[in-house]
Order: C-alpha cells, then sequence, then structure tokens
C-alpha cells in the first residue's frame, strides 16, 4: 500500500518537474525557492521509496538501512524549512519590497534559515535512530534523531501558520489553499505515519501539497500580459488626462481670442479714422499671429502620436514665412539683434502640404536661434528648385549666437543626446530640436546643422512640396439670402455670444441667446422654433454635448445644431459629428469664411 503511494507520487512529482522546467519562469525569489521544493519533493520520493525497499532486504543491506533513514529524516528537514522559508517570502513580501533595505532583509533572513538548517542536519546525521521492520509491509524508524525531526515539523508548521495569521492581509487569496493543505495536512500524515507507518504518507501529502502550490506560481505568460494591461491602461488613463488637459487649455485660450478677434475684425469693416483702423488691423494681426502658436501648441496630441499621418491642403507659404517673419520679430523683444529675411520670388504662391507641420518645424528652429542669440542678427532665408509640379523647399535659419562643440553639433538632433547649449522654451513655443528632426522625417525631408566660422549656427531644411495649380477658376458662389432666419446662440460666456450676434449682423437673421443647456432644453421644450441652433460645449451643469442628446431624444427635434467650440484639438471636429451626431463644427475664433460655409450648407 505505502509503495504504491510513492510510486503514483514519484509520477505525478517527475511530471510537475517535466512541466515546471519546460517553461520560461520569472526570476523571482518565490519561483526560486519553488524550484528548490519541487526538486527536494523529488528526491524525497526516490529516498523514500529505496528507503522502503533496503529496510525490507535489511538482510542483503543490513548496514546501509541506518544510513538511509538519516538521509530520509534530513530530506523531511530540507522540505519544511524550504516551505517555512516560502511561507515567510508570500506573506512579507509587500513589507520586504518597501523597505529600503529589502535585499539586506532576504539575505539575513535567509542567513538564520540556513544556519538553524546546518545545525540540526548535523543533529540528525550525530543523534541515533533506530528503526523497526515487524513485517514486511510496517517499517519504521524511532529513537533522538525521529523525534527530533518530529520536533522540528511541529515548529516549521506553527512558524508557517504564525506568518500567515500575521500577515493575512497581504497574502494573495489563490496563495492560501497550498498554505492552509500544508498547515492542515501535514500534521495529519504525521499522525497517520505514526499510527500506521507502512503507509509511507508523509511525502505523498508533500507532494500533493507542491502540486497545489504550482497553480499559484506566477506564469509569466500571463504575468506579462497583465503588465501589459496595466501598462495599457496607464497609457489610456495618461492620454485621457492630456487629452482633458488639453482640451481645457484649448478652451480658455480660445475664448478671449475668440472676442479680440471678433471684434476687431467687426470693427474693420466700419468706417472709422484711419490711424485708429490701422492700430485694430496690427491688433488683428498680432492676435491671427498668436492664433497660430496656440494652434501649434494644442496641437502636442497630434505630434506625440507616434502614428502621426500629414494632412495634406493648400496653403500659401509666402504669407507664412512672412508671417513667421513678423512673429520672430515681436519674439525677440529689444534684443539688440538684426532680423533678417530674404525669401526668394521664384517660390511658388500655392503650395500642397502638411503646412501645420511644416510651420511647427520652422517655428522652432526660430525659436531656438532667438533663445541662443543676445547680439549680433538672424537670418532666415528660404529659396525653391522646381521641377514639374514638385518644389523643392530649401530654407535655412543662421544666426551669431556662438559656435557649438562639434561633439554637442554630431547630437543635435539626437533625442537621446546632449542637450545643445540653451536649447529651452520660448514663451511656451516648444524648441526641442529632436522633436524637429522627427517632424522633417515625417515630411520625408531633410535638416541639417553646421557652425558658421565665426558666428554661430546654421539650421538648413530641404522638405519636397507640391505645386498648385492656381489658373482654374473658382466658380463665385451666389450670395444666399437668409433674412428672418431664427438663430440660437447657447454659450456661457456673453462676450462669446456678442461675438456671434456680431458676425450674424451682416445675414439679418433673427437671434436669441440663453447662457446654459437647461436654458436652451426648456426654450425648445416651451415650442419655440429655430432654424439653426450655434452650440458651445464647455457650459457648468450641462455641456453642449449633453444637451443636444437630451435634445435629439425627443423625437420632434430636427434643427440643424451645429458645435461652436473653443475646443480645436486634433480629432475634436470628427469625434463631435461623427460621434456625437452634430451637424457641423466650427472653431473658435469663428473664421467668416468658415462661418459662410456653414450657413450655405445649412440652409442650402
Amino acid at each position: 500500500m505505502g509503495a504504491s503511494f510513492i510510486i503514483c507520487s514519484m509520477f505525478y512529482s517527475a511530471l510537475l518537474l517535466l512541466v515546471y522546467f519546460s517553461k520560461k519562469r520569472l526570476a523571482s525569489r518565490e519561483n526560486k525557492v519553488y524550484e528548490y521544493i519541487v526538486v527536494t519533493n523529488f528526491m524525497g520520493l526516490v529516498i523514500t521509496l529505496f528507503s522502503y525497499l533496503v529496510t525490507l532486504n535489511n538482510k542483503i543491506f543490513p548496514n546501509l538501512t541506518p544510513v538511509i533513514n538519516k538521509i530520509y529524516l534530513i530530506y523531511s528537514l530540507t522540505f519544511l524549512m524550504l516551505f517555512t522559508f516560502y511561507t515567510f517570502l508570500i506573506s512579507f513580501k509587500k513589507k520586504i519590497n518597501l523597505r529600503f533595505n529589502k535585499n539586506e532583509i532576504y539575505k539575513k533572513v535567509k542567513g538564520i534559515f540556513i544556519k538553524v538548517y546546518l545545525i540540526i542536519a548535523f543533529a540528525l546525521l550525530v543523534l541515533p535512530i533506530y528503526y523497526e521492520s515487524s513485517s514486511i509491509n510496517k517499517v519504521f524508524s524511532y529513537g533522538p534523531g525521529s523525534f527530533l525531526c518530529v520536533c522540528m515539523s511541529a515548529v516549521c508548521i506553527l512558524l508557517s501558520g504564525s506568518f500567515m495569521i500575521i500577515e493575512r492581509e497581504n497574502i494573495k487569496k489563490e496563495k492560501f489553499i497550498p498554505l492552509i493543505s500544508y498547515i492542515v495536512l501535514l500534521p495529519f500524515a504525521l499522525y497517520v505515519q505514526y499510527k500506521y507507518p507502512e503507509l509511507m504518507l508523509m511525502t505523498s501529502v508533500e507532494t500533493f501539497i507542491t502540486f497545489l502550490l504550482y497553480f499559484t506560481i506566477e506564469n509569466p505568460d500571463l504575468s506579462t500580459i497583465k503588465e501589459l494591461e496595466i501598462a495599457k491602461k496607464n497609457l489610456e488613463e495618461t492620454n485621457e488626462s492630456k487629452t482633458k488637459f488639453l482640451y481645457n487649455i484649448s478652451h480658455e485660450i480660445r475664448t478671449p481670442l475668440t472676442n479680440i478677434i471678433g471684434f476687431t475684425d467687426s470693427l474693420s469693416e466700419k468706417q472709422i479714422d484711419p490711424s485708429i483702423k490701422n492700430d485694430i488691423v496690427n491688433i488683428e494681426a498680432s492676435s491671427n499671429n498668436l492664433l497660430q502658436v496656440v494652434n501649434g501648441i494644442l496641437d502636442l496630441s497630434k505630434f506625440d502620436n507616434t502614428s502621426l499621418k500629414l494632412v495634406e491642403k493648400n496653403y500659401d507659404l509666402k504669407s507664412m514665412l512672412e508671417e513667421l517673419a513678423d512673429f520672430s520679430k515681436d519674439i525677440m523683444g529689444r534684443k539688440p539683434i538684426e532680423f533678417r529675411s530674404f525669401f526668394d520670388t521664384s517660390i511658388p504662391n500655392a503650395l500642397q502640404g502638411d503646412y501645420v507641420v511644416l510651420r511647427q518645424i520652422l517655428l522652432n528652429i526660430l525659436a531656438n536661434a532667438i533663445e541662443r542669440t543676445e547680439v549680433g542678427y538672424i537670418e532666415f532665408s528660404a529659396s525653391s528648385i522646381i521641377k514639374d509640379n514638385a518644389c523643392r523647399l530649401i530654407i535655412s535659419v543662421e544666426d551669431t549666437g556662438g559656435i557649438i562643440k562639434q561633439s554637442k553639433l554630431n547630437n543635435i538632433f539626437a533625442e537621446k543626446g546632449e542637450r545643445v547649449d540653451n536649447e529651452t522654451l520660448i514663451e511656451g513655443v516648444s524648441t526641442s530640436l529632436s522633436a524637429t528632426y522627427k517632424l522633417v522625417k515625417l515630411m520625408n525631408g531633410e535638416i541639417i546643422a553646421q557652425n558658421v566660422y565665426g558666428r554661430g549656427l546654421k539650421i538648413t531644411l530641404a522638405v519636397d512640396q507640391e505645386v498648385v495649380n492656381m489658373t482654374k477658376e473658382v466658380p463665385v458662389e451666389e450670395s444666399i439670402d437668409i433674412t428672418g432666419k431664427k438663430v440660437l446662440i447657447v454659450d456661457d460666456n456673453k462676450l462669446n455670444i456678442k461675438v456671434a450676434e456680431r458676425l450674424l449682423e451682416k445675414y439679418n437673421v433673427e437671434i436669441t441667446s440663453v447662457l446654459s443647456g437647461k436654458d436652451c432644453i426648456n426654450l425648445i421644450n416651451s415650442g419655440n422654433r429655430f432654424d439653426m441652433i450655434l452650440m458651445d460645449d464647455m457650459m457648468p451643469e450641462m455641456s453642449g454635448v449633453q444637451t443636444f442628446k437630451t435634445l435629439k431624444a425627443n423625437p420632434s427635434f430636427n434643427i440643424p445644431t451645429v458645435m461652436l467650440t473653443a475646443n480645436a484639438i486634433d480629432g475634436m471636429k470628427e469625434k463631435y459629428l461623427l460621434q456625437d451626431g452634430f451637424d457641423e463644427y466650427i472653431a473658435k475664433p469663428i473664421a467668416k469664411k468658415e462661418l459662410d460655409r456653414v450657413i450655405r450648407k445649412i440652409f442650402k
């Protein structure tokens, strides 16, 4: 009967060894101790079976029986001490990891266990052990050595139980099953083996506990998946936080800009003193420059995306270059720097490409030059080489900000390279040359940096764009008459409402305004009819999206609703139109052409 238990246990233990060591394992202390446990248990089964066979054939091997019995007792001690140490690791894992000197604590505890183990093992080798073989199926040992081993078994079980009780809140639930089995089944097996030694139940129970323990060991694949899921969740939360941050920044910056641009735009159309009108034009130009800077900053959500795709549109390069030159002069302030700009007349008026990315590249390079340079000059030049419909732009920025060491110059565009002197931020505009390099590569362009002898740094950019044929006649759209149409403006900012009213004046529409989503819903539900609603999104209590969804819940609601919002970060237009179901989208500050386009579409 006893031999049958041992042989079956050996089969399962060998299978466990094969499965465990055939797969990759996490290099953790817990897994390392388990390796010792599973190997020790298999060796114990071999020793137990061999001891049983030797004892039954005592006449053949009279001197081998005491040696085998001592080896078995040392095995029992080894298994018990390993399992107790494993229980300690599981129970106090969190506390050890939270300690600054966690490695030192682990080594100290490990050292204590090893010292105790060596002392007890030596005692088991020295103390006498007697054995009895009263029948062919009944063999057992007794004496001081056996008694010491039983006492150590009790001590180890008590220690494991104490560790579990003290740190029960820090032990994972799945770990409790094998630990409780160890504490409950092992004393039971000791008692049964004492009463019925022929069963040799002790080692088989240890195999069963080892088998249970296997299912609580962290699987490297599952652990990796779990880590990836956690990383994905953290990334999603980070992206969500970034989107909310950009959403708020977009709203807070664009709201006052909307008012400034809107009022100056309406004033520029009125008959006023020429000198005042000139000031208004300057204010409008500065506001538009600031808006372009804000667009660049708020486009971080686009630039941070590794799957960024270029959005190609027609644009006027000369206007962009002149605007950047004017903006750079404003940024320089009172610095004693001469700003030079030379733009070749051969540059086409209209090109096709991602002007947002190109503008950000040039802005970064110019800002870097302005920050570096204290005296002297900055030269901003552009030329082109045209072949068929392809235009290679060659744009350079040269400064007198001093020579950069060659070791730094070689790494000026490297992401992890040494930072270049004075490569910092200028009034919120990023001057990261490594990010600039990525954007240039995205456009399939080239960028180089070189020292100009005795002066400073020159950065040259080469990028290909497509020439747009502007000879085609653009059909003139007939004016649309919407006189008397009723328009509802929903916005919590009174100045925003005023700006929208000014822009709508020329259309001769009847305007009604409310300051909240609830007021809008009450107005509609009261039977008031409108031909169009201009809806802000970021409002207290109820957002524009929530208001629109509430209105749409009424089957009779069919008023065209336009999202008029300062939330103009990348991807928001698609969200409002496709996901939220708005009929149209206008970003603040409101562009006259965009407002006209939307009105034409809504009223056909």
